[in-house]
């Protein structure tokens, strides 16, 4: 069975330089599957991951993998509930 994991991650003012090539492998690892969702605070110092993991250990691996790695340590923390609503980047579709 998998569970969801949230990583909180404070980022230091050396994360700012790479924060572009940060999300563009964030875009990717999203793309792949490997992320569900992420989310970065305006001034760069915030970031929030979610993912899918069958335990501690492999959701200790994603974890390792994320483009924040070496700068911080996350705070990985397993989730009994995780709602999200619809994903509303597409246009609706109106029939009038």
């Amino acid at each position: 069975m998998t569970t969801v994991y949230i990583a909180e991650i404070s980022l230091s003012h050396r994360f700012v330089g790479s924060a572009e090539s940060s999300a563009r492998r964030m875009n990717r690892m999203l793309a792949e599957g490997r992320i569900q969702t992420y989310g970065l605070s305006k001034d760069l110092t915030r970031m929030w991951v979610t993912f899918l993991a069958a335990n501690e250990g492999e959701a200790w691996e994603i974890a390792v993998k994320l483009p924040v790695h070496g700068v911080t340590d996350p705070i990985v923390t397993p989730l009994s509930t995780y709602n999200q609503s619809l994903d509303l980047r597409f246009p609706t579709i109106v029939w009038n």
